[in-house]
């Protein structure tokens, strides 16, 4: 069995009312833990990502404490190391100080003092945090709160690995969260060119009628000489929660306190203490960082793993080559109408076959676009280079003047030296035995 009981004086129940609100922001109950030499208030918020901790001095912030446990009592095997801790709802607490500790309308009514007992009895049903404010003329207030036994969970942080430390006063910072949007979610620190940076920004898109519908960054800078100590690393981002942030500094701010700051790197917790009238303060807090700041170099995919057929160098490795290629080969035929014979299409792929194996890069794992359809049929539609269209630039005199030649070309008699040339090998021709009187003409 555990007893605990305390008194406070109107200014220190002041401060404990501050606390208690400033506890209200991380989390909806608080863990009250009894040691022989302090009073710990602490509450760590549904996502785990933020605890705070409010330390009181037994000689220094309480008028009387007293704390005691009864070894011989089987009850007592449940507390260990000398400490008792229980869990109880903030709002219950603020209740009870709410409009009571600021009402100095009539003096003789004012708090002259707290009392707070503790009862923890195994042969009653619930057990009981009693609170008594004793007021002028004899007028007590009583209160009875219903607490829950628990184990309480802390934030470990170690200070001697600390590397990035800082400390400013809070009257500083408190003009910095002035600034900031309400809806503002991370808060970033670095220092650069001498100088302390705090930007303020939303990640998030309203959907609502609201004004604010695109991410908004707000940065304050404030010279490191302002600072009473700061020790951190160049350009090393920190990024917080803004809320937590705010919290912390609003309360600092209420008991006109130094903040100190310590953190070794990004992705690791980020501690803000102070202390003042027998009260310490201590918030850790989890950070993030760039995703520059801790991603290796061996995470970025390496350039050889890109497909070669994304890349347009192989294309201009083929255009370069090519170019002579065309260059050498004979001028087409004069005759604009006359179609490539077969012999004409094999000669051409025969010819560019050779010229695509001699591209081929053996020492590539791809294949590229050309090489890879060098084996198809040849598909005259796609050829750029053989395509066959007409000039529709043309006039009507030019066509008229070809459609006139050609005809000229098929009487008899009028032939060129080149169409008598490769009239054997390539017409059928009129047999020899045949004369030309016997011939007569479609119209004759």
């Amino acid at each position: 069995m555990a007893t605990l009981s305390f008194s406070l004086a109107p200014t220190a129940l002041l401060r404990l009312h501050d606390a208690l609100i400033c506890l209200a922001k991380f989390s909806e109950t608080v863990s009250i833990e009894a040691e022989y030499d302090l009073l710990r208030l602490s509450a760590l918020n549904l996502s785990k990502t933020a605890y705070a901790s409010f330390v009181l001095d037994a000689d220094k912030f309480f008028e009387r404490f007293s704390f005691s446990i009864r070894k011989n009592d089987p009850a007592a095997r449940k507390i260990t190391s000398g400490r008792f801790s229980c869990q109880i709802y903030l709002k219950a607490l603020l209740s009870v100080f709410k409009g009571r500790i600021n009402d100095g309308r009539d003096k003789d009514t004012a708090i002259e003092r707290c009392d707070v007992e503790l009862l923890d009895n195994e042969d009653e049903a619930e057990c009981r945090l009693v609170i008594k404010m004793i007021c002028g003329h004899g007028v007590v207030r009583s209160y009875k709160l219903t607490y829950e036994s628990v184990s309480v969970q802390h934030a470990v942080f170690d200070r001697s690995k600390t590397r990035n430390q800082w400390a400013i006063e809070s009257r500083f910072l408190r003009e910095i969260i002035d600034h900031f949007s309400p809806s503002a979610e991370q808060l970033d620190i670095y220092s650069e060119n001498g100088k302390a940076i705090f930007t303020s920004f939303t990640t998030k898109v309203t959907d609502g009628k609201e004004i604010l519908k695109q991410p908004v960054h707000t940065s304050v800078a404030i010279d490191t000489k302002d600072f009473e100590e700061f020790m951190v690393e160049e350009n090393l981002h920190v990024a917080i929660i803004a809320k937590d942030f705010k919290a912390v500094v609003t309360h600092a701010d209420t008991a006109k306190a130094s903040i100190t700051a310590r953190y070794i790197r990004p992705c690791r917790p980020l501690q803000l203490a102070y202390e003042f009238e027998g009260i310490t303060c201590e918030f850790t807090l989890m950070t993030r960082g760039e995703a520059g700041d801790e991603e290796p170099d061996s995470s970025r995919p390496p350039a050889s793993a890109l497909s070669a057929r994304d890349t347009p160098r192989p294309v201009q490795a083929n255009t370069s080559r090519s170019a002579p290629v065309r260059e050498s080969m004979p001028p087409p035929a004069s005759r604009p109408t006359q179609r490539p014979t077969q012999a004409s299409a094999q000669a051409s792929r025969s010819i560019s076959i050779p010229q695509s194996v001699s591209q081929i890069d053996h020492d590539s794992l791809f294949v590229p676009m050309d090489d890879d359809r060098q084996w198809d049929e040849p598909n005259y539609e796609d050829d750029t280079e053989d395509r066959l269209g007409w000039d529709a630039t043309a006039d009507q005199e030019t066509f008229n003047s070809t459609f006139d030649q050609r005809i000229r070309e098929t009487l008899p008699g009028q032939r060129s030296d080149e169409n008598q040339q490769t009239a054997p090998a390539d017409e059928m021709g009129i047999p020899p035995t045949q004369r030309i009187s016997q011939i007569r003409g479609l119209f004759d």
